[in-house]
């Protein structure tokens, strides 16, 4: 199970009037641009531990270009690497057999049996307009049959977990033999999403039916936009909308989770060291995310950025304080 999964510029130089810009500005800015186009990193530091937090993506395009050396850079820094779950070997067998015996129906209705005449018609469209197999849909609770919805759109976009950031970076950190710590099992997740109410998995299937002929463009557009560090565009794209989503969702996917990976980190901080966190960047986002939390728990957390010290541009979407050249 990959999804919880998916539940989820320009840059403008201001200079001051008639200051004639050399060329060696210009070749600084241009570099600052080219190593600050890419995924958002923040930074909590105390007297002897340091914690970067990445925002992931967990359906990628193939040759979307996002491991930039800041991110190469503060992970090799890092002595732990945090992730979401471990999705490989016999966890993700358990969790596949956990979301079969949770996910497909044993009571001997079928899913239209739980949809009203809309619904049903939806369903069928859907299953059409995406080559899909409506009796093996029909066999699944709502939230399954959600989360295959969302998946095949995703590979009929081109999108792939097995190309996620999260797998590169699992794949990196086992091959620097980084010491790695998982917040939750893939059976959490699965859990997670299953133990939802029967009302909110309907009113999430009905949504994920209604947009799936624009689901793959959105999540293309949303791998774009976290490829170049587009927060304020990712946030209108992932958190604003649950203001409209079931009651208690935004809760159990984001909220509840960001609380108690918050106080894993606020015991590694209370260490020494480097960590680096990795998880969804929907968790980065909005109020109550894990900066939130982190914050909450008394830890500043800044946006890091690769041009730092440059003091030479600033993103005209970021609302950064001004930076004294020569600082980290």
């Amino acid at each position: 199970m990959r999804l919880i999964f998916a539940a989820l510029l320009g840059f403008s130089l201001i200079a001051c009037d008639q200051v004639p810009v050399s060329d060696g500005a210009v070749r600084k800015v241009e570099e600052a641009r080219a190593r600050n186009d890419a995924p958002a990193i923040w930074r909590v530091q105390d007297e002897d531990s340091t914690l970067y937090l990445f925002g992931t993506v967990h359906l990628l395009p193939q040759g979307l270009n996002w491991q930039r050396d800041d991110m190469r850079d503060t992970f090799a820094e890092a002595g732990t690497v945090f992730f979401e779950a471990d999705n490989s070997g016999a966890a993700e067998l358990r969790a596949q057999a956990l979301a079969t015996q949770r996910g497909l129906r044993r009571d001997g209705r079928r899913l239209t049996d739980t949809l009203d005449n809309y619904q049903s018609k939806l369903l069928e469209a859907v299953a059409n307009n995406g080559g899909l197999d409506l009796a093996a849909l029909d066999s699944m609770q709502p939230w399954l049959a959600s989360e295959f919805l969302t998946l095949s759109a995703a590979r009929a976009a081109g999108l792939s977990a097995d190309l996620s950031a999260d797998e590169a970076l699992k794949s990196r950190a086992a091959r620097s033999r980084k010491n790695v710590v998982y917040f939750e099992t893939p059976e959490d997740q699965v859990r997670q999403i299953a133990d939802l109410p029967d009302a909110t998995q309907l009113e999430l299937l009905t949504d994920t039916m209604e947009r799936f002929d624009e689901m793959g463009p959105t999540l293309t557009a949303i791998a774009r936009d976290w490829a170049v560090g587009d927060v304020a565009t990712l946030e209108t794209m992932l958190i604003d909308p649950l203001a409209a989503a079931p009651e208690n969702y935004a809760k159990v996917v984001l909220l509840d989770r960001n609380a108690r990976w918050a106080d894993r980190l606020d015991r590694f901080l209370s260490g020494s060291g480097t960590g680096f966190v990795a998880v969804g960047t929907g968790h980065m986002l909005g109020e109550g995310s894990l900066i939130d939390a982190l914050e909450a728990r008394g830890h500043e957390v800044t946006r890091y950025l690769a041009f730092l010290g440059e003091d030479v541009i600033k993103p005209a979407d970021l609302d950064l304080p001004d930076v004294p050249a020569g600082s980290d």
